[in-house]
């Protein structure tokens, strides 16, 4: 079955403790239960997140009752040349969520959320809860695809660094897959302590292990050398447009000046797929007495 499109609007705040690849990934795997649950396929959702005063104009607006709320839904038909299916819409308060998790026992914001996001798939499938054993029935419901998501978290330097994946399986265990791949050019400037600046450009491919680690490979032309790279990228994917990152690696340039190198960067998200990247490098020359070059990258990447 192909799975649900999930499309996210707004941005996530911080304190939630949730990346949109993570919500994202748990959205997928809500609109693939109920969509079996009703056995009519879930083919795109929009997921928009609001705060307080959103929350309460939309409510008004499509409910016609005050204030705010965790979840509202509208649900769409097909339109023409779409396939048949479930589409629709979820506005989820994120207000609401940084609100009530304290307030519930061994409870996270994350959770409190994503309990939204799921209750919000659960009523697109046309459950209610307008009684109380309709209530009792969706919330059993949830709370079980609640209990399907697993997070793991691994803490790597203190204070620096942290290491966490969500998975999110389906009834028949599969694994929701994210988007891995990427590959970047960028417009590059070799600026040493000693010698002459080079300036040219680059190519890397990398691999997503995680939302937050990536693997990566580049190759380029520093005006008349060539030039290798390896690096170990860590960033906070999913928080925001603005993403910072840095980097952990070693260059080489093929008339035999390399040395590892450390960095820092910031992504700027276009879309899901596109962004726009910018990368500052120290590099310790280890084959002329330890002397530092500076590399500057500018350039766009496309994630798949």
């Amino acid at each position: 079955m192909e799975k649900c499109r999930v499309n996210i609007e707004g941005t996530l705040p911080r304190a939630l403790k949730l990346t949109k690849a993570e919500l994202k990934s748990a959205a997928v795997a809500f609109a693939e239960a109920s969509g079996k649950r009703i056995k009519t396929p879930f083919k795109e959702v929009t997921i928009i997140i609001q705060d307080d005063e959103f929350s309460a104009e939309v409510h008004e607006a499509i409910n016609g009752a005050k204030g705010p709320t965790d979840v509202i839904t509208q649900r769409y038909d097909a339109m023409p040349g779409e396939e048949e299916g479930v589409y629709g819409e979820l506005y989820v308060n994120a207000d609401q969520a940084l609100r009530a998790a304290p307030k519930r026992e061994s409870w996270s914001t994350k959770k409190e959320f994503l309990l939204y996001v799921a209750h919000g798939m659960d009523h697109l499938s046309g459950a209610d809860d307008l009684d109380e054993k309709g209530y009792d029935t969706m919330r059993k419901r949830e709370l079980n695809w609640l209990k399907k998501l697993a997070i793991f978290s691994l803490s790597f330097i203190t204070y620096t660094l942290s290491l966490s994946s969500l998975f999110a399986a389906s009834e028949d265990d599969e694994i929701i897959d994210l988007e891995r791949y990427c590959v970047s050019c960028s417009a590059k400037a070799f600026v040493p302590e000693t010698g002459r600046n080079l300036v040219g450009a680059s190519f890397r491919s990398g691999y997503y292990l995680n939302e937050f680690w990536a693997i990566e490979g580049e190759v380029g032309i520093l005006e008349d050398d060539a030039m290798l790279g390896a690096d170990v990228l860590w960033h906070w994917y999913g928080y925001e447009r603005l993403d910072p990152f840095f980097t952990f690696g070693a260059l080489g340039i093929i008339d035999g000046s390399y040395g590892p190198k450390m960095g820092a960067g910031a992504f700027y998200h276009l879309t899901d797929s596109f962004s726009l990247r910018a990368d500052a490098d120290l590099i310790v020359d280890l084959d002329d007495d330890g002397n530092r070059a500076y590399v500057f990258s500018l350039g766009a990447q496309y994630s798949f």
